[in-house]
């Protein structure tokens, strides 16, 4: 029982490797290494926690008693509660809220961050943050769940009897098919949203001082990491947010980091939005100049090229433009610029690594367009199987659907080929102005790549057709096949992730939700 801030306690280190035996052993021995923190400071429930010990931290927190957790200003309870947001151990969070409501909002002054702070930077637990598939999302809406309650002490089952056949065939194929994936998503959903509500409750009886400590630092938390879920609950229970001090910047936080999820709550605020976009920084800067700011490097480094960066950057600016009042576009702020001059300013650079982009691009494939028009063109001049001199030079295969595909084929292949050199080399000599990334550059390089692709498939038929005319053998057809299919395929796994990120950014849904709901 001796304890010396230089070593850590058997149970601590049996936290660490997570061997269950040893640590019912000691717990059995002397339940108050429960209670002993570690070298660092953490008790054993929580090392198992930063450890991602799951089975042990459970067995620790049902046995730790909760005095411990809530003595000495609940340092303890505090850390293993944003321990175990962050490690997604939602039912202990929940248990733990349950005991003590308190510990959510609390800043201690031991520890950096607050449980309430943790939750606002985790969007992925929340069904806003998480993205599935349609497979998965079909899964997800038909799974109906209870909310599970944290499970109480018990013996560990260790005679338990094992599966049968039919069991373990059930479980792999809903482990195949993603059901227990979906399953254990939809939980954290569930748990993640009865914990946000709870904690947004709480909120309304802090005071102005504990509330700028810890509510209004998470707000600006959920901003930067676009958590919509966690600022929709918390606007929706206490307005007053909006309005407070600390948080008058929500909205200009998000256009800051280019959060366009956030952003568009602003629509779902009615006529009360024109207060937020009259708002300016301390250095006189409203929404539309903040746009003219390139955001930061990571929201960037998740768009695939610079012309996509430019584009993306271009729908904020005129998305800004077209909802401030007419007004602000002249206005100034404390460096007497204009939000178009500190626009064109901070993204000369972008303009310009986008036009060497969109150039080089332009040069490669116009030259595999331009190769391709001069082997189809001279291809319909060299008929396969011959032509009949005693007939003017009719081909032998005329009439044969074969030597019909050949020619059609070998003719779509050329103009589209043609098509394509022409968009190219229109891409090679535009202008380059910024307002040219926004939608003219962009949709000439989707109906490039696009003809070039039809053009590539094209030629590809028109070969094997005529290698078929040519050797007529059975056993040539399924080789001839797969091989000609082999290059379309490739360049479609190669350029189609940057075709689909032209076509969706260009012609898809806006980034923009202005159909969003009342907020209140």
């Amino acid at each position: 029982m001796s304890q010396s801030a230089f070593y850590n306690t058997p149970l601590t280190i049996v936290a660490v490797s997570g061997n269950m035996e040893i640590a019912e052993a000691l717990v059995a021995k002397n339940p108050k290494l429960l209670e002993i923190p570690g070298n660092n400071g953490e008790i054993p429930v929580v090392v198992a926690v930063e450890n991602t010990q799951m089975e042990m931290a459970r067995y620790l927190y049902n046995r730790t008693p909760v005095e411990v957790l809530l003595d000495k200003d609940g340092f303890h309870g505090i850390l293993l509660f944003l321990n175990a947001i962050y490690y997604k151990k939602l039912d202990m969070a929940l248990d733990l809220f349950n005991k003590s409501r308190r510990l959510a909002v609390t800043k201690h002054l031991q520890i950096d961050s607050v449980p309430i702070i943790v939750l606002a930077s985790k969007p992925d637990i929340f069904p806003g943050g998480c993205y599935l598939g349609p497979l998965k999302r079909f899964i997800y809406s038909c799974i109906q769940i209870k909310q599970p309650t944290f499970p109480k002490p018990s013996r560990s089952n260790k005679g338990h009897q094992t599966d049968t056949l039919m069991g373990k065939l059930l479980k792999c194929i809903s482990k195949w098919i993603g059901i227990d994936e979906v399953y254990r998503l939809k939980v954290t959903h569930l748990q993640a949203k009865k914990l946000l509500r709870g904690i947004s409750e709480e909120t309304l009886a802090l005071g102005l001082k504990e509330r700028s400590e810890s509510v209004d630092e998470a707000l600006l938390f959920a901003v930067r990491y676009g958590n919509v879920d966690f600022l929709v609950e918390m606007i929706k229970n206490n307005s007053e947010l909006l309005w407070s001090t600390g948080t008058s910047t929500l909205f200009n936080t998000a256009v800051e980091v280019r959060q366009e999820k956030v952003y568009s709550l602003l629509y779902g605020l009615g006529d009360r939005k024109y207060l937020f976009l009259a708002d300016k920084n301390s250095d006189g800067n409203s929404v539309l100049h903040l746009a003219g700011y390139p955001p930061p490097n990571y929201k960037l480094a998740t768009v695939v090229s610079a012309t996509l960066q430019m584009q993306r950057e271009l729908q904020w600016f005129k998305e800004m433009e077209r909802i401030v009042p007419a007004i602000e576009k002249e206005r100034v702020n404390t460096e007497d610029l204009t939000p178009i001059e500190i626009f064109r300013k901070e993204h000369e650079a972008m303009r310009l690594e986008a036009e060497k982009w969109m150039k080089d691009t332009a040069m490669s494939c116009s030259f595999v367009a331009a190769l391709i028009v001069t082997v189809t063109f001279a291809a319909i001049f060299t008929v396969p199987g011959g032509t009949d001199d005693n007939s003017r030079g009719r081909p032998f295969h005329q009439h044969e659907p074969k030597f019909v595909i050949f020619i059609v084929s070998d003719l779509i292949s050329c103009f589209a080929s043609c098509t394509s050199v022409l968009i190219f080399l229109g891409i090679l000599t535009a202008r380059y102005a910024f307002d040219d990334f926004l939608f003219s550059l962009p949709a000439k390089m989707i109906a490039g790549l696009s003809t070039l692709f039809v053009s590539i498939a094209a030629m590809l038929v028109a070969f094997s057709s005529s290698l078929f005319t040519i050797f007529n053998v059975p056993w040539i057809v399924a080789p001839t096949i797969f091989l000609a299919c082999f290059p379309a395929l490739l360049f479609v796994r190669i350029q189609y992730p940057l075709l689909k990120e032209l076509i969706f950014s260009t012609y898809g849904k806006k980034i923009f939700d202005r159909k969003m709901k009342s907020l209140f």
